[in-house]
């Protein structure tokens, strides 16, 4: 991870890096965090049912499913004359509905994204905990490590988000200690570490159980300009 020289103690009391806060305070279940209300159209519904398709698609073998074909492509054809398409370049800022819906890390309207539901705890640690099925799988029996990759970059801009930081991911690095398991409990937890100037770093780890399956370091950038409204919105990227 590229680091500037920072204090040589950032845990002393009193010179308490953002988001280090003493743990000692943290609830056991934590507070839901990035919480999307539901929609009143039925599209997060429709992305949870069509979540169920692609683990049905990625895991099962069939012997013909050319009606199930027609049938989606009918469902896709019907989609694309009732809906409005919303483009990035509409948003009124980053963190809005339309932005956070179609995230594929979290997105309630994205099929791709994972089961993610990140609870934040007093010291402004993120957890998430998940398990992940055959549609994220790399190695047989494991999960991809780009999917891994994924859940740890929007975690770690999460952990940014809950110290009220505002940054965009310069620079990612992952060490697998282990695979990760599909189909088991996982555990992602993210902090932020300290900020200078328009630098951020964050650090996170991933267990199953209580084996560590893999560690995360980034460096994050602040976007110059960025309203002081916007430090408390999650964004990631």
């Amino acid at each position: 991870m590229t680091t500037d020289s920072g204090p040589s103690d950032p845990t002393a009391p009193g010179d308490r890096p953002l988001g280090t806060a003493d743990p000692a305070g943290a609830s056991d279940e934590g507070t839901p965090f990035l919480r999307q209300d539901p929609d009143a159209s039925g599209a997060t519904e429709l992305a949870r049912e069509l979540r169920r398709l692609r683990g049905l698609v990625a895991g099962s073998v069939y012997e013909d499913v050319h009606d199930a074909v027609a049938t989606v492509r009918g469902l896709v054809e019907h989609l694309e004359t009732v809906g409005t398409v919303v483009r990035p370049s509409e948003y009124a800022t980053w963190g809005v509905p339309e932005h956070l819906a179609a995230n594929p890390a979290t997105g309630s309207r994205n099929p791709v994204s994972p089961p993610l539901e990140p609870v934040v705890f007093p010291d402004a640690t993120v957890r998430a905990d998940l398990t992940l099925g055959i549609e994220y799988q790399g190695p047989p029996g494991c999960v991809h490590g780009g999917i891994v990759a994924l859940i740890f970059d929007e975690m770690l801009g999460l952990a940014n988000a809950a110290s009220e930081s505002v940054g965009m991911t310069a620079d990612l690095r992952i060490s697998y200690k282990s695979p990760t398991p599909l189909f088991a409990p996982l555990r992602f937890e993210a902090r932020q570490e300290r900020v200078e100037g328009r630098k951020i770093w964050a650090t996170a780890t991933l267990h199953t159980g209580e084996t560590l399956c893999a560690t995360a370091e980034a460096l994050f950038i602040e976007p110059r300009g960025i309203r002081d409204a916007d430090r408390g919105r999650p964004i990631e990227g």
